[in-house]
């Protein structure tokens, strides 16, 4: 399958919720690394609400793990939107520097480009209606492992904004009055996705969370105002320290201090 192929899967236009698929992974499927074998993992999701209930869903899991999981959930019903936000290194370049004993990237997204490789030939064969309920998938690896760039490194660090998720407004028009948060290792949101939860609450959807590793009853969760919550440049903050993709999305090398940037 091309690059086209893969995204309209994941995307289809009958979908609500195609719009917000992010492109960023999918304009990369085209490289042989892409098609690096994946195992998939046996995933139990017996935890979810059926789709009838009408829930929203938020995974917030490491890299590929999201997407295993999220395919196991649409073969209930939901419709998986991808919000993966971050560019592999590029392809002529080497992954890991093995002086130093790391890797290139900040963030690895290779598995993850995979796993929605293979994943796209499942979810072809599902017949999911066109108001399935959404899965918002992030990588909760995004923002690395806290580790200061250096130059040479690939710097694809990222954040998720208010504009990569549908409004309130929308959800509720949808019949969608409850969002379940599943994350590993806590049950609280990580800030960036704070700023997106509580909008959703302060318009009257009740916010649940659930730890992956301790499937069960989900508890109800109140998301307090971030910091310069709903700032005008509350985006502009977000990104400080970041670094731009030229074709979208975020990924870049980092210049020697003598070049900037």
């Amino acid at each position: 399958m091309t690059e086209d192929e893969i995204f309209s899967i994941w995307a289809p236009d009958e979908s609500l919720w195609s719009c917000w698929v992010k492109p960023v992974l999918f304009a990369h499927m085209d490289s042989p690394l892409s098609h690096l074998p994946t195992v998939e993992p046996e995933v139990d999701v017996h935890w979810a609400p059926v789709p009838e209930q009408k829930h929203a869903l938020v995974l917030d899991l490491p890299g590929s793990e999201g997407v295993w999981v999220a395919l196991a959930l649409a073969a209930r019903g939901y419709r998986p939107v991808p919000l993966y936000n971050a560019v592999p290194v590029p392809f002529s370049a080497p992954i890991y520097l093995p002086a130093i004993g790391k890797a290139i990237a900040a963030v690895d997204v290779m598995p993850t480009l995979s796993s929605l490789r293979t994943g796209a030939g499942r979810l072809a064969h599902l017949s999911l209606a066109s108001d399935a309920p959404p899965i918002f998938l992030l990588d909760a690896n995004r923002q690395g492992d806290g580790r200061k760039m250096q130059p040479h490194e690939f710097d694809n660090r990222s954040v998720c904004f208010t504009t990569d998720f549908p409004s309130a407004n929308y959800l509720l028009a949808q019949g969608i009055r409850r969002v379940l948060l599943v994350q590993r290792g806590a049950t609280y949101p990580r800030e960036d996705l704070s700023h997106i939860l509580r909008r959703w609450q302060d318009a009257g959807l009740v916010i649940d969370a659930m730890r992956m590793e301790s499937p069960g009853q989900p508890e109800h969760i109140e998301v307090a105002r971030p910091s310069w919550y709903r700032a005008m440049f509350q985006r502009a903050l977000a990104a400080i320290g970041l670094r731009r993709a030229r074709g979208g999305g975020f990924g870049a090398w980092v210049p020697d201090p003598s070049a900037g940037g």
